[in-house]
C-alpha cells in the first residue's frame, strides 16, 4: 500500500492506495500526533510521498514516527527535479507549485487523447492546461473564494468577515448579500469564461474540476465538467509509482 500526503495552503490530506485505487482519506489541519491514528495498518505501508506548497517539509525520520510506519519504508518528497510521468513546458519550474504538477498528472490519467483544463479551486484557483500529447502548456493563479472575502475585509474600514453562502441571491439588497453575490458570482463568470476560451481553441477539451470548492462550481458553471476532488492525491500516487 501507498501513503500520500498533500500539505497545501490550509489543510493536510492524508491518502492511501492499494494497488492504484484510494482505500482511505482524511485531512487534518496540523502535522501533529493526530495523524498517527489515520491508519489502520501502518505495516503494511510500502512507500510514502510527500507534497507541500509551504517551504518546510517534516523530516522523514518525523514522518516514520508521527505515522507509525516503519523506518526502513521509503519516502518520496516530491519537487521540482522528481520525474513524473508528463511533459512539462512551463518557464520556471522551480516556482511550479507541487499541487499543481501533482493535479495534471492525475488529470492525465482520464480521457486519454484529450486536452485537459484542470481547475484547483482552493485558497487560490489554478488554471491549468495539458494537451492531448500530455504536455503542461501552462496556467493561470488568482484567489479563490474565501481569499476574496478575507481581502475586502482585512483591506477596508468596515465591510465584514464572510465566508461562502449558497443561498445568497443574485443582486445584494444588504452588504453582505452584495459581498456574497459579488464574490461568488465573479468567480463562476470567471471560470466560465475560461473554459468558454479553451473550448473555441479545442472543441474536445476536458474540464477537471478538484479542490475544496469544486463542488460549489460543480453546481453552478454553465459548462460540463468532471469533477474529482482527489485528483492531487491520485496524481501524487501516479508519480510514487513512476518513480519506484
Amino acid at each position: 500500500m501507498n501513503l500520500v500526503i498533500d500539505q497545501g495552503n490550509t489543510f493536510i490530506k492524508i491518502g492511501v492506495f492499494d494497488k492504484g485505487k484510494l482505500i482511505y482519506f482524511n485531512s487534518y489541519q496540523f502535522f501533529d500526533e493526530n495523524i498517527t491514528q489515520c491508519i489502520e495498518n501502518p505495516d503494511k505501508i510500502s512507500k510514502v510521498i510527500i507534497s507541500s506548497v509551504k517551504s518546510a517539509y517534516p523530516s522523514a525520520a518525523e514522518i516514520h514516527q508521527l505515522l507509525a510506519i516503519k523506518a526502513s519504508t521509503p519516502i518520496l518528497f516530491l519537487n521540482n527535479n522528481t520525474p513524473v510521468p508528463i511533459k512539462n513546458n512551463y518557464e520556471t519550474p522551480k516556482t511550479l507549485g507541487k499541487d499543481r504538477i501533482a493535479a495534471l498528472v492525475g488529470a492525465s490519467l482520464s480521457n486519454p487523447g484529450f486536452p485537459k483544463l484542470v481547475i484547483d479551486a482552493g485558497t487560490a484557483i489554478t488554471i491549468d492546461y495539458l494537451d492531448e500529447h500530455n504536455t503542461f502548456l501552462g496556467g493561470n493563479i488568482s484567489p479563490g473564494i474565501q481569499t476574496r472575502f478575507n481581502a475586502l475585509h482585512q483591506n477596508t474600514g468596515q465591510l465584514p468577515q464572510l465566508k461562502l453562502n449558497t443561498e445568497t441571491s443574485f443582486l445584494g439588497r444588504n452588504t453582505a448579500n452584495a459581498i456574497h453575490s459579488g464574490v461568488q458570482n465573479g468567480v463562476i463568470f470567471e471560470i466560465d469564461q475560461y473554459i468558454n476560451h479553451f473550448n473555441t481553441l479545442n472543441i474536445n477539451t476536458k474540464t477537471i474540476l478538484t479542490g475544496g470548492d469544486a463542488y460549489f462550481f460543480a453546481k453552478n458553471l454553465k459548462n460540463p465538467i468532471f469533477v474529482n476532488p482527489n485528483l492531487v492525491l491520485t496524481g501524487l500516487n501516479t508519480i510514487l509509482e513512476y518513480n519506484a
